[in-house]
């Protein structure tokens, strides 16, 4: 709902669409914010566990729906900084 292109149609046109996708994340990174466009989520409830009582509030979980492109962003954010505090072993030891 919050993407106007489906799945399958970004794919097809990511030959073409990949240049202003990169662009896009290159300038969120940059800048160190995300685009005010992408800072939508629908949040729809889901129940913690099937046998929890459905009428209390409690007991649901709120689950956010992001855009294409904040996944996008959000996923190289985290290989990068996994990168980084692999390669200066900054992350505790089994």
């Amino acid at each position: 709902m919050l993407d106007p292109v489906p799945t399958y149609l970004l794919k097809e046109s990511l030959h073409i669409l990949l240049p202003y996708i990169t662009a896009t994340v290159n300038v969120s990174l940059h800048k160190g914010h995300v685009p005010v466009t992408q800072k939508h989520a629908i949040i729809t409830p889901l129940i913690k566990k099937s046998t929890l009582e459905t009428s209390v509030l409690k007991n649901y979980r709120p689950v956010s729906n992001l855009t294409f492109m904040l996944k996008v962003i959000e996923r190289i954010v985290a290989n990068r900084l996994r990168r980084y505090l692999h390669e200066h072993d900054l992350l505790p030891h089994r």
